[in-house]
């Protein structure tokens, strides 16, 4: 059944066939011959006829025609990647006449190709069907016949929605706070429990084990023990606050403590990350360094503050990109520890509503997109600043 596509459909349509079986071209062809040169132009050429290829199918099938014959083409080159590298250095086919560095490049090619086809598969192709999502009406139910590519229902109506919904921009600021405090909080223990577990004492080891089970444990576990503690009924800090006249509450489903709990459990589970970042440093710092303050009279303090700091500089800033990315796009500990109610809805619980209990597709796609260009821009001015402070 043909199907009435636009320039710009055809277009796109030819353009993921020609990357897909470029890249599979390319791929296999260099697995077999370690010449990249020549792979590129094979990848060339195959991508240009699948390309074609792809645009026919296009005419005559549906998207869900599509879909499934890349998932077969990339299924086939998965196993290529995994099978065909390892079949030819096994056997040490290679070529006489290639120096040493020609050999680590090709070397170099087939180990990385292998990710790069898993990344685009996994990571590329759905960031940019969700940029494309999030600029059509789309509801939950509809998406089993939805066209991947079309702009013929293009609208901005997602974006004008979340944007003029009254609390978005009370779950954005709500997001950038409960970011920072459980980031800087993190941080702040795992710098003083390293600080604490760095000289030798009797049962050290057993201390620095213990420290890290916020970390290794599972979610479901941690978030379970915080909800038998702070239960209002039976709770531990509950009964504490029973025995000493006063009153019980409800931490995790009171407005005014449940979005304070929620950050107080984001660094608690996470400073042993921290912790262990900063436990590494610290044994690396020279101990002349410290034994040349203690000869200059340097109390405890100031060698904390002009030893021990200045060397802890470039792990904080380390350990708070990466903490401020994963924090701003967490969603399991605080749904798990409140489903986002009582002031804690964040703005990735707020995709989780739009999507599954609004069933707006489009509209989460958006709000999903927003997320990704404010960590964007963020990074960004943090890279830019921190990389300027370093030089």
């Amino acid at each position: 059944m043909l199907q009435q596509l636009s320039i710009f459909e055809l277009a796109i349509y030819a353009l993921v066939w020609a990357l897909a079986g470029g890249i599979a071209g390319f791929y296999l062809h260099y697995s077999l011959n370690r010449n990249p040169r020549v792979g590129a132009r094979v990848g060339v050429i195959v991508g240009v006829a699948i390309g074609i290829l792809g645009a026919l199918i296009g005419i005559l099938n549906d998207a869900e025609s599509l879909i499934n014959a890349i998932l077969i083409l990339w299924t086939a080159t998965l196993v290529a990647a995994i099978v065909l590298p390892q079949a030819k250095i096994g056997v040490g086919n290679h070529d006489r006449s290639a120096t040493m560095r020609q050999r680590i490049a090709d070397l170099a090619y087939g180990l990385l190709l292998p990710t790069f086809v898993i990344v685009m598969v996994i990571v590329i192709f759905p960031m940019i069907w969700n940029v494309v999502l999030a600029f059509r009406p789309i509801r939950l139910r509809a998406v089993p016949d939805l066209r991947l590519i079309s702009l013929d229902d293009f609208t901005l109506d997602n974006f004008n929605r979340v944007i003029n919904s009254r609390g978005f921009v009370n779950t954005l600021v709500r997001t950038f706070v409960y970011t920072i405090s459980g980031t800087v909080l993190a941080i702040l223990i795992g710098l003083i429990a390293a600080l604490i577990v760095k000289d030798k004492f009797p049962g050290r080891n057993l201390v620095r084990g213990f420290l890290l089970f916020p970390y290794i444990a599972p979610i479901i576990s941690v978030v379970l023990i915080w909800k038998l503690l702070f239960n209002a009924q039976y709770g531990l800090m509950n009964e504490l606050v029973d025995a000493l006249g006063g009153r019980r509450i409800d931490y995790l489903s009171t407005p005014a403590t449940a979005f304070t709990m929620v950050i107080l459990f984001q660094a608690w589970r996470y400073f042993p990350f921290a912790f262990l970042f900063i436990l590494a440093r610290i044994q690396a710092i020279p101990d002349d360094l410290y034994e040349a303050a203690k000869v200059d009279g340097a109390a405890p303090s100031q060698r904390l503050l002009h030893i021990t700091l200045p060397q802890l500089r470039a792990v904080f800033g380390t350990l708070f990109l990466l903490r401020f990315i994963w924090t701003f796009n967490k969603f399991d500990d605080v749904f798990l520890l409140t489903g986002g109610a009582a002031n804690t809805q964040l703005i990735t619980i707020e995709i989780y509503d739009q999507l599954f209990s609004a069933r707006n597709v489009g509209t989460a796609a958006a709000v999903a997109l927003i997320l990704a260009a404010f960590l964007f821009v963020i990074v960004g001015i943090y890279f830019r600043w921190f990389m300027v402070e370093e030089s």
